[in-house]
């Protein structure tokens, strides 16, 4: 069984309260909060508020550095493809854009191995305009 948890951006910029990029990961929730609903990452002990457009979920996967793959990030490989990670018709997938769209677990076993550049949220050029 694969760990559930998400990341997302911090909505406040204070390093001391979290790390200096801005990502935390952790239980995701929604809270509604003097008439407006807004949303958290909570990880003991701490909760922060994040940005709602930016929440993405674990995908079980680590990339060749063992980096643990997320929903949104930028992914790469030796042929130098880029495609995002996204959630489709029930399964995490990479998408290539126009090219082509693979299960994620077919882009991490021994034969062909990619590995995290970025995300769409920090990192939208690397999308070279395809959203």
């Amino acid at each position: 069984m694969r760990e559930i948890k998400f990341r997302g951006k911090r909505l406040d910029n204070n390093t001391q309260t979290g790390p200096a990029d801005g990502w935390v990961t952790g239980f995701y929730y929604q809270g509604l909060c003097e008439g407006e609903v807004r949303h958290f990452i909570a990880s003991y002990p701490c909760v922060w508020e994040v940005d709602p457009a930016t929440v993405g979920q674990y995908t079980g996967m680590k990339d060749k550095n063992t980096r643990k793959v997320y929903e949104g990030d930028v992914l790469t490989d030796k042929f130098e493809s880029v495609g995002v990670v996204e959630w489709q018709n029930g399964c995490f997938v990479v998408n290539f854009g126009d090219v082509d769209v693979f299960q994620i677990s077919d882009c991490f076993d021994d034969s062909y191995q990619m590995w995290v550049i970025g995300n769409i949220h920090d990192n939208p050029e690397m999308l070279k305009g395809d959203e």
